[in-house]
């Protein structure tokens, strides 16, 4: 079908930007020598995380436990967990995604250590952990320095434990908009990352795995060295806030705007108004109001849960019927609020991916 013959609120991915940005990151990562483990928070879908894996991904990471335990159960060989797995029932979920792929999971915390090896004797599966670091992200994590060699030397000691490295994640420098402010911000995490690696090494322990980086310091990552995986998550659809960023080495993003939210118009209470009948439950708005494609004049307001509206700054050309295209501000919690991709090319609907671990938020 066509995808004017669409009913609204949907949420669209355009295959040729889409493939465009699969292959553009994953050269990315090979001519730098470095792994590539896309993040799945960004689709939560094992159908993208197949064709990621089928450029070249190592594996995937997960913001949540329930989203590798979707991946998992989808056939997704090597997941990483990104956040801690805590309390008994977690981590008995946790063993369980352990055996129906290779898992890992990042601490922070001694007693998170004690219970992940006794939940995997119990479960008679020898896990994978890394370090966390708090590079600067001031969320969890230890402190660079001693404690990761410390908290590795525990992690060490388990039996049912392999201490696999270092998780070493700065988000809050991905969308710093000026390029050399970005790039300065990532040699200063990349510098606290490989003082607790000197220092873990120094303690006699190998590390296998130096996981970090993200989207907007991609090329930076990639260049500096340092790191052996990178976890992009935004480039397969990127969003209006990462557009408006400078690039490494582009006057332009090297990737493309893939994701969109076809939207109908409702009412035309005014003459300069139009009401779209995608709201904030179509669109998130946690990143700024979404973009219109074919009318860059016009300003949306979000209207409510189930409105958006369009204001013109003179007479709106739209009718009741009509349809127009929304480029999200954050493409993962807008990709959070739906069942399901509709993959378009040119004009024509080409597949359907869905969007199976939508709200695993646990």
């Amino acid at each position: 079908m066509k995808i004017a013959e669409l009913d609204t609120p949907v949420l669209l991915v355009d295959a040729d930007a889409f493939e465009r940005n699969v292959a553009r990151m994953a050269e990315l990562c090979a001519n730098a020598g470095v792994a590539c483990r896309p993040h799945a928070k960004a689709h939560k879908s094992p159908q993208v995380a197949r064709l990621q894996m089928e450029a070249g991904a190592v594996g995937m990471c997960c913001a949540k436990l329930g989203e590798a335990e979707v991946m998992a159960a989808a056939g997704i060989e090597d997941l990483h967990i990104t956040t801690p797995v805590v309390g008994a029932s977690k981590i008995a979920r946790l063993l369980e995604a352990a055996r129906q792929s290779h898992v890992s999971v990042v601490v922070d915390d001694a007693d998170n250590v004690s219970d992940l090896a006794a939940g995997a004797q119990t479960a008679g599966l020898r896990l994978d952990v890394l370090v966390e670091v708090d590079v600067g992200q001031g969320r969890c994590g230890v402190p660079p320095g001693p404690r990761a060699a410390e908290l590795a030397g525990l992690i060490d000691g388990h039996p049912w434990l392999h201490f696999r490295g270092l998780q070493a994640y700065h988000g809050l420098i991905q969308m710093k908009g000026d390029v050399a402010e970005r790039r300065a911000a990532a040699a200063e995490a990349l510098e606290k990352a490989e003082l607790s690696a000197r220092l873990v090494r120094e303690a006699g322990l190998e590390i296998e795995v130096l996981t970090g980086g993200g989207t907007g310091t991609s090329a930076i990552d990639a260049a500096a060295g340092g790191l052996t995986e990178l976890q992009p998550g935004s480039y397969i659809f990127m969003d209006t806030n990462y557009s408006a960023i400078g690039w490494e080495g582009a006057p332009a993003p090297p990737f493309e705007n893939a994701l969109t939210v076809l939207a109908g118009v409702l009412s035309r209470p005014a003459s300069d108004r139009a009401i779209l009948d995608s709201g904030m439950k179509a669109i998130s708005g946690d990143g700024g109001a979404p973009r219109t494609v074919e009318h860059e004049e016009a300003e949306f307001r979000f209207a409510g849960d189930e409105h958006g509206q369009l204001s013109f700054p003179g007479e709106a050309p739209l009718q009741v019927g009509d349809k127009v295209t929304l480029l999200p501000s954050h493409c993962d919690t807008t990709v959070n609020l739906h069942d399901r991709f509709i993959v378009t090319r040119g004009d024509e609907v080409e597949d359907v991916w869905d969007i199976a671990a939508r709200g695993r938020s646990q």
